[in-house]
Formats: structure tokens, sequence, C-alpha cells
């Protein structure tokens, strides 16, 4: 399994596209899209910023239930335009079949967690309760700041070290990192 994650991580490295997370027993599905399919696919795998219906669902079924599909390649500038396709599709389909929680390519509008699921997601993050809590992760990743025309800038050891150096939040640090999109048409980021 470990090996064929790595054939697969190195196979996608440096890609850009739309990928689904299809679950071979129930049929049910994610879609997304990213700059960076190998580091995606990792982030879903590790818990890290992903979808939570689907984290319960890899938790509960294990990862060999499913099959990571890799939908269409494009160029970042299109990831949005192409995931939202793939999108329409899914959300014509039961409910029951599919692991996101939006139906447009990119957005959170609208989407209000409840007080618990809040609750636990804080609660979870902080201090020692959290899992990772005085460790590093066996797959930290370099992230590193580009301008547009694709001059390095800076490379951090985490998205958090990126987000307080540009002053952001985390929350809009991983959007533009898993969009591509350029942040307030100065900076790039990529994960490696």
């Amino acid at each position: 399994m470990l090996e064929n994650l790595q054939l697969a991580k190195d196979a996608l490295k440096g890609n850009s596209g739309i990928y689904a997370f299809v679950n071979i027993v129930t049929g049910s599905c994610y879609i997304g899209s990213s700059i960076d399919l190998a580091g995606r696919i990792m982030d879903h795998i590790n818990g890290n910023p992903s979808n939570q219906h689907l984290q319960y669902a890899i938790a509960k079924n294990g990862l060999s239930s499913f099959a990571f599909v890799i939908l269409q390649y494009c160029i970042p500038s299109d990831l949005l335009e192409q995931e939202q396709l793939f999108l329409d599709i899914l959300f014509s389909l039961p409910t029951n079949l599919r692991y996101n929680f939006l139906p447009t390519a990119g957005s959170s509008l609208g989407y209000n967690h409840t007080p618990e699921s809040r609750a636990q997601m804080s609660d979870s993050k902080t201090g020692a309760l959290n899992p990772m809590y005085g460790k590093v992760a066996a797959h930290a990743m370099t992230v590193n700041v580009y301008s547009p025309d694709g001059k390095l800038i800076q490379s951090f050891s985490s998205q958090v070290a990126a987000a307080e150096w540009l002053n952001i939040p985390r929350t809009s640090f991983r959007k533009y990192l898993s969009s591509g999109k350029v942040w307030n048409n100065q900076y790039i980021f990529r994960k490696s």
C-alpha cells in the first residue's frame, strides 16, 4: 500500500487537475481540484485540511475501500471552472452518493458548522489535546511563495509559517494554496 502511494505521489507531483475519491463499496464520491495533485492526495489521506465527510468515511471503511481518480488534468487557471462541471454532475445525484458539502467549486459560502462541530474543531487543535502536539509531522512539507512570473520569493517549513509571514488567516492561505490562484496580485503558493 505504501509503495503504491509513493508511486502515485511521484506520478502526480507537479500536476494540477480535477480529482475524485470514490468509495468503491458505497459508490459515494468526493470531487476536488488542486494545483498539486500529489500534495492534495496526501492532505486527504493524512486528514490535513480536508472534507470531514470524506475523512469519516476513510476512517470507517479504510483507505483500501477508496479509489483516487484523476478526472482531468488542466492548467491552474482553469481548475475551478472545470471542477464546477464535475460538481454539477455530482450534485445531480442523491445526497448519499456525495461527500462534498457545497455545490460551488472553491466556495465555502453558505455552509455553517454547528456550534458542537465548531467547538470540537477548536478543542482538537489546542495544546496537548492535539495529537500532533510536540511532534513534527512525518509528511511535513515546504511551502514556497512565488511571484506571478514564477520567481521564488520565500520558502517556509509549514502553511502556518507562510500565513503568518503574509499576515493572513490560515484558511485563506490554504484556499489559495489549493486553488493555485494568485493572492492579492502578488504571490502564488506551492507546496513540495
